[in-house]
């Protein structure tokens, strides 16, 4: 399945949530995320193949955190996954990707780029 959408800033709270899901994140997906997300304005709301991989809600002392649907996907000839956090901010045409790279700099992507994002199901 094939997403093309433009680059837009976040809210940058993207590194914030990377790092509290970072060991979940490494554990399922066998890399160590770069803190941050890239996010990718669609035309409307995507339609996600069923199967993905699942982190499970949780709460800490202070705060409850959400469920996570992981998809593997590629940008760029670049491996990067797909999330989709049970609890957002963003609109629902907004997605937004990780990777252990930094996609801005080593993809050479900036604000306003159209992107196309090519996501697979997860093989469980």
């Amino acid at each position: 399945m094939m997403l093309k959408g433009r680059v837009v800033s976040g809210n940058k709270r993207g590194a914030y949530f990377v790092s509290q899901y970072a060991e979940r994140l490494s554990h399922l997906l066998g890399f160590q995320p770069f803190p941050g997300t890239l996010n990718i304005e669609l035309p409307g709301q995507p339609r996600l193949p069923a199967k993905s991989f699942f982190i499970p809600s949780w709460s800490d002392k202070s705060k409850d955190y959400g469920a996570v649907w992981a998809y593997p996907a590629v940008l760029k000839n670049a491996p990067v996954t797909l999330l989709v956090p049970e609890k957002t901010q963003h609109a629902p045409n907004i997605i937004e990707i990780i990777s252990p790279l930094c996609l801005r700099s080593k993809l050479g992507i900036k604000d306003g780029d159209y992107v196309e994002v090519e996501i697979e199901e997860a093989k469980k």
